[in-house]
């Protein structure tokens, strides 16, 4: 049971870490691919693609699906919503930690 609630905490930590992604990181990459970054943020990417003219096409998830799904996932209603934002807040403040 341990293994499902860890489980669980992960797709919730990732769900809410592309419902919080920024574009910035990907649009950087796209004009300066040359540099080698570390730490970007893609978790909002859902594709990257560089056609052989020169052409950079990102595709990004759907955040507005994502937290619809934490919301879903943590109960729906008031207390799913009060949930859902402490759950944002927290993956705000560890992407603001590192």
């Amino acid at each position: 049971m341990v293994d499902t609630e860890l489980e669980r905490e992960q797709l919730l930590e990732a769900l809410g870490k592309i419902a919080l992604s920024k574009p910035n990181d990907a649009i950087s990459l796209a004009l300066h691919p040359e540099k080698r970054m570390s730490g970007l943020d893609l978790w909002g990417v859902a594709e990257f693609k560089k056609g052989s003219n020169g052409n950079i096409e990102i595709k990004f998830t759907d955040r507005v699906k994502a937290i619809s799904l934490l919301l879903e996932a943590l109960g729906g209603g008031e207390d799913g919503m009060a949930a859902l934002l402490d759950a944002l807040d927290s993956c705000d403040a560890e992407e603001s930690d590192s």
